[in-house]
């Protein structure tokens, strides 16, 4: 079972991604609604990818990801950020920051498991 953990501070794409995630039998998504929440889940589990929204109240991606990325447990771990933002300045942000890739919101179905699929096999 591989574990995923979506961080998003929408209910909606918390919901839609679980769904989609939970259409393939060996993917068993973890949902939260913020880094704060992540960095509590994160300091006790290793997920076998993160799918991380950037704009965030109090925390956003970019925080969340710097304080991922000082944990060397979590080295390994594939991280993909959730944006409505395709801006060329974001995405450059978002490759310096250690993030492989950018799903872009709203998110489609085929998309988001293409992605997972690539990032977690």
């Amino acid at each position: 079972m591989k574990k995923i953990l979506v961080v998003d501070d929408s209910a909606i794409n918390l919901k839609l991604a679980d769904k989609i995630l939970k259409e393939v039998e060996d993917y068993k998504p973890v949902l939260v609604p913020s880094g704060a929440r992540a960095l509590q889940y994160l300091s006790k589990n290793v997920p076998d990818m993160i799918m991380l929204d950037i704009m965030m109240p109090d925390m956003d991606g970019f925080e969340t990801l710097a304080e991922i990325k000082k944990n060397d447990a979590l080295k390994g771990v594939p991280v993909v950020f959730l944006t409505a933002d395709t801006e060329s300045e974001t995405v450059a942000k978002a490759k310096a920051a250690g993030a492989l890739e950018l799903l872009t919101k709203p998110f489609k179905k085929d998309e988001l498991l293409e992605l997972v699929e690539k990032h977690i096999s």
